[in-house]
């Protein structure tokens, strides 16, 4: 009996100390056990145990950490994920070619939630950067704004709830997660990211419950609470408005800060064949064009494998001085070699090469590479360092197109166009408050009287022009003044070989094809 007695007080204590904060800030938090994961296989190992740990419990801290260089976000670096027993993993998608499908099987598992604060965009960074769905995600956020706590963010919650402090150094949240390898100070940060959001899960959700059901119910039960409690937060976007004077709107969302337009998931290049009229090899071309050459009567096909197609007319060669356009290329990021998520990169700026002569734009093939999704951001960022060396070498000032961004006046001018457009399209379905809303705020833009806003002048706010199109402008004439400097000084060939040895040193590109050269002049 005593040794009973001693076994449920010894329970009680241990209940009281992960119930209590102000018990909680006596420990030290930290996770059990931190593998940093740089390959498929590793990553594959650790999806294992993930399944396993979240048989009982289906609960996941989930991180993310990039690197921002020159305004460009680069993709994910580091995705952290950590289980209820402190066991975390720091999986540098940085470094991987191919995400497991063991990996991606776990995120996209809606019974398995993930917790963090403001997590959706973290998801959305993944879908967007690698195609990993995440689902099953409940924002911290929504728990605390339940338990009636001001504190929002991970760190003010973990000081709150878990008296952790939390390491916010700027230094270290914008380090290089890049790095070939993590210091102790990027590891230790990282994981405990991850452990503390399901840390704090777990004490927002024992505030919900009665002493009675948290002190005798079992982890599992008291998870199926948990289910019933918040079912209704999974996947649902965090809603943060903030008020500007009296009208409330809501930031947008800036997770993609990049274009995938014209991302080719696969194969770019079919690599048939297109001869002269005298059977001379002039080019590779894409099924497409053969295609359409055939179809135009242009061309007769004289090969299937490769498909090869020849002219029925003579074709100009002369500005052609080498076999680099008739050789076939790869379907990999001419960089890192992955196989999917294609974009070409032109590694001189179609800006410049525009106000060349003719001879020069005949080399696009050559400067016209293909890069993996990553590497293009990442090759983007760099550009900005040699743009300015140019620039300042030839003297030009170099207009940005979005400067004008930044003048409070021209912000709120642009904004009652945006507002008067509202009015004007939708007044016979905003409320009264709202449109009255909108035409004050218009008026204090003016400095006018509300009643004065009428349709007439709302009409004329729409044919303001946006400043951008004049500095687009500005911002051709500047490469223009660049390529008419080297021009000038018989020096175009110099310029063309500065973005390319720019590429080669910032870059280091592993599977550049044949005959490519720093010095092309074919």
């Amino acid at each position: 009996m005593k040794m009973f007695l001693n076994s449920v007080i010894k329970l009680i204590m241990i209940k009281l100390v992960t119930k209590v904060p102000l018990l909680r800030s006596y420990m030290k938090l930290r996770a059990r056990q931190i593998d940093v994961v740089d390959t498929v296989e590793q990553c594959e190992q650790i999806a294992v145990r993930f399944e396993r740990s979240t048989t009982y419990l289906p609960i996941l801290g989930l991180d993310c950490e990039w690197v921002t260089q020159n305004g460009f976000r680069h993709p994910v670096a580091l995705l952290q994920i950590s289980d209820t027993n402190g066991m975390c993993s720091l999986i540098r998608l940085s470094k991987f070619k191919t995400i497991p499908s063991s990996l991606s099987d776990i995120l996209s598992n809606s019974n398995i939630i993930k917790v963090g604060v403001a997590i959706l965009d973290d998801a959305h960074l993944l879908m967007s950067d690698y195609n990993i769905n995440v689902s099953g995600c409940i924002d911290l956020r929504y728990l605390a704004k339940e338990c009636c706590l001001e504190e929002r963010s991970l760190s003010a919650l973990a000081d709150k709830l878990l008296g952790c402090k939390l390491d916010k150094d700027w230094h270290i949240r914008t380090s290089d997660w890049e790095a070939e390898e993590l210091n102790d100070r990027q590891t230790e940060y990282a994981a405990l990211d991850a452990y503390v959001a399901v840390k704090i899960f777990e004490q927002l959700r024992n505030n919900k419950m009665s002493w009675w059901n948290w002190l005798f119910l079992s982890d599992k039960q008291k998870w199926d609470m948990v289910i019933k409690i918040y079912s209704n937060y999974k996947d649902l976007p965090y809603q943060n408005v903030r008020t500007n004077g009296n009208t409330k709107f809501k930031p947008k969302s800036n997770v993609r800060s990049y274009s995938t337009s014209t991302i080719k998931s696969a194969k770019v290049y079919d690599n048939c064949l297109m001869e002269n009229v005298d059977g001379t090899v002039m080019s590779t071309c894409s099924h497409k064009k053969v295609d359409w050459y055939i179809s135009q009567g242009l061309a007769k096909l004289v090969n299937d494998d490769p498909k090869t197609i020849r002219l029925n007319f003579p074709a100009d060669l002369k500005n052609r001085k080498d076999n680099f356009s008739v050789l076939p290329r790869e379907n990999i990021c001419t960089v890192c070699g992955r196989s999917e998520h294609f974009r070409k990169k032109s590694i001189i700026p179609k800006e410049f090469v525009r106000f060349m002569p003719t001879e020069h734009k005949s080399h696009i093939p050559h400067d016209t590479l293909l890069l993996c999704y990553w590497c293009h951001i990442k090759s983007n960022s760099f550009d900005f360092i040699i743009r300015k060396k140019i620039f300042n070498m030839c003297q030009i000032e170099e207009i940005n197109p979005n400067e004008n961004q930044k003048i409070p006046a021209y912000v709120k001018i642009m904004r009652s166009k945006s507002l008067a457009k509202t009015l004007l399209k939708s007044r016979h379905s905003l409320p009264d408050k709202v449109a009255n809303e909108l035409r004050l705020e218009i008026a204090e833009t003016y400095n006018m009287e509300p009643n004065r806003v009428f349709d007439a002048f709302l009409e004329t706010l729409l044919t303001i022009k946006s400043l951008k199109y004049e500095n687009d402008c500005q911002h051709n004439s500047a490469a223009e003044k660049v390529v008419k400097h080297f021009l000038e000084r018989d020096a175009i060939n110099e310029l063309k070989a500065m973005w390319r040895q720019h590429f080669l040193d910032t870059m280091k590109p592993k599977h550049l094809p044949p005959l490519w050269s720093v010095n092309y002049d074919g």
